[in-house]
């Protein structure tokens, strides 16, 4: 009998370090989270995904006070 019970053990000790990092790894929409979400969460916001750049050409197109 405890032979059995060890090796009932021994694959119940592998079973569990094989789904180890399958409960560990985060969620995979944990990434593509809306702000209302992570706000939920208690996360802070996402960053923008393109950052405003001014054109210049909109600054030529203005005219200048004399």
């Amino acid at each position: 009998m405890l032979g059995l019970r060890s090796l009932n053990i021994f694959l119940l000790a592998l079973l569990f370090l094989a789904m180890s990092p399958a409960l560990a790894s985060p969620t995979p929409t944990e990434g593509k989270m809306t702000n209302a979400e992570r706000f939920r969460r208690g996360l802070p916001p996402n960053m923008p995904r393109k950052l405003f750049e001014a054109s210049v050409a909109g600054s030529a197109r203005k005219a200048r006070a004399s």
